[in-house]
């Protein structure tokens, strides 16, 4: 969309363009169809479509539509991504829970937790181009061979809002083939199964379903989190500089993996040799007795967080533990903050459109169905304001203030 001016200048360029139109979804493995509002919006705010953005009542897809993937206990696995919009990066958790047909009582097994730099390393912001950041993960030798649901999760580093993005794949599992491994492999399948305990999922920012749980002290300092039990199997792409989360909203999250409302940024602990309780032949949450390794990644890590975006993002405030409601409240016509024909960023929206509010003093983009703050004149080096309206496009254009 662009605004009739005189004089327009472009801002955010294509970071902006992108966090309208090309939201992160899972490339590999490929996910099942999605049922929900779109593959690559957030899970609802109250949890509706928890998980994998399943509607109320429905089941995910395990038709020929829906892509299976077979994958070999041990054998070096791919994850990628496409989408521009990666915000910035932040911290994603891989999990299996048994069969295709998850609900929200699921029990999940965490089975490789990447911290920071995911599903993009090293962004301010979201990308110019595709993505070519490739994670490697494994099937553990704890998990026993079947059918399972994967899902990848993500918690961003800067947005508007606290959210949670889902995808799932369908996965079947095969059993190790020791026979063609080499010796070095055989040991280390041997050690992944001492290691047979996996925690679970980590939720939050999705209302009641998370226990209330909210990632937004992270968000507010743009620092990606580390999770209060990310397991044994552990990539830090950019280093040790994270906000320790100290809340975990799945309620079968361990006791002492956190519980309070706020946290401070503070290094993620060292990973620490890990003990050896008996292996298992099917995933298990986690017990009371933590266990960590050395991260899996060869990738070198850096001494600090990736760069705070120059580009000013506003967050909202932080939300109470009680459940959002889901209904998008009815327009104001000339409520604080509206725009030309009386919308404000309290209007229901629709996913792409950008509207400049508060006398052109505030800018957003509409993700799924909810505004997200993008710009502040307040924040304008020089003062620029944007024209009051609604509309698509893929820049926000503003003028001299």
């Amino acid at each position: 969309m662009h605004f009739s001016t005189s004089t327009t200048y472009s801002i955010l360029g294509s970071m902006l363009a992108s966090a309208a139109s090309a939201h992160v979804v899972l490339e590999n493995p490929p996910p099942a169809k999605f049922l929900a509002y779109g593959p690559t919006n957030p899970i609802e705010s109250t949890g509706a479509d928890w998980p994998c953005k399943i509607p109320a009542g429905q089941k995910l897809d395990t038709s020929d539509a829906s892509p299976q993937t077979e994958m070999v206990i041990g054998e070096p696995q791919k994850l990628s991504f496409k989408g521009k919009a990666v915000h910035g990066g932040g911290s994603c958790q891989l999990a299996l829970t048994k069969g295709w047909d998850p609900k929200k009582d699921s029990p999940w097994s965490v089975i490789h937790s990447i911290e920071g730099g995911c599903p993009a390393r090293n962004q301010k912001g979201n990308l110019e181009g595709d993505n070519s950041d490739v994670y490697e993960f494994k099937i553990p030798a704890g998990i026993a061979p079947g059918q399972y649901t994967f899902a990848w999760t993500w918690h961003a580093r800067i947005g508007g809002q606290p959210e949670m993005y889902m995808n799932c794949a369908l996965l079947d599992v095969k059993a190790a083939n020791t026979r063609r491994m080499e010796l070095s492999a055989r040991r280390e399948l041997s050690a992944m199964s001492k290691r047979a305990d996996f925690p679970e999922l980590f939720m939050a920012n999705i209302g009641a379903v998370g226990g209330g749980c909210t990632t937004s002290e992270a968000l507010n300092q743009q620092i990606p989190i580390a999770y209060p039990d990310p397991g044994s199997s552990v990539d830090r792409p950019e280093g040790d500089k994270l906000f320790k989360q100290p809340c975990d909203g799945n309620p079968r999250a361990k006791k002492g993996s956190g519980g309070g409302s706020s946290g401070s940024p503070a290094p993620a602990p060292a990973p620490a040799e890990p003990s050896s309780p008996p292996a298992s032949s099917a995933p298990q949450p986690k017990s009371s007795t933590p266990s960590a390794a050395k991260p899996t990644s060869s990738a070198k890590p850096t001494s600090s967080a990736a760069p705070i975006p120059t580009t000013p993002v506003v967050p909202a405030p932080k939300p109470s533990s009680a459940a959002p409601s889901s209904a998008a409240p009815a327009p104001v016509p000339n409520a604080p903050g509206a725009g030309a024909g009386g919308q404000n960023p309290s209007s229901p929206c629709t996913h792409g459109q950008f509207g400049c509010f508060a006398d052109g003093k505030e800018g957003y983009a509409c993700t799924g169905t909810r505004w997200v703050k993008i710009f502040d004149v307040s924040h304008s080096d020089p003062p620029r304001k944007c024209t009051p309206g609604v509309g698509n496009g893929e820049n926000l254009v503003l003028v001299d203030a």
